[in-house]
């Protein structure tokens, strides 16, 4: 029985400590960096709705 909970604890963090480790990973081009600031400029209202698809259309 307690070999089972000590499993289960372990799978627990395992779980975890793999969860954190993937979202931390950088993007290998920087193209999630280079979305999420075009679109903040979007929202800001710094680019139109044409130039935001033309820049968008340029990163993909």
């Amino acid at each position: 029985m307690m070999i089972g909970w000590l499993v289960l604890v372990l799978l627990v963090i395992g779980a975890v400590w793999l969860a954190v480790g993937y979202s931390r990973r950088p993007t290998p081009d920087g193209q999630a960096s280079a979305r999420r600031i075009l679109g903040e400029r979007y929202a800001r209202g710094e680019l139109d709705t044409e130039e935001y698809h033309r820049r968008l259309d340029a990163l993909r």
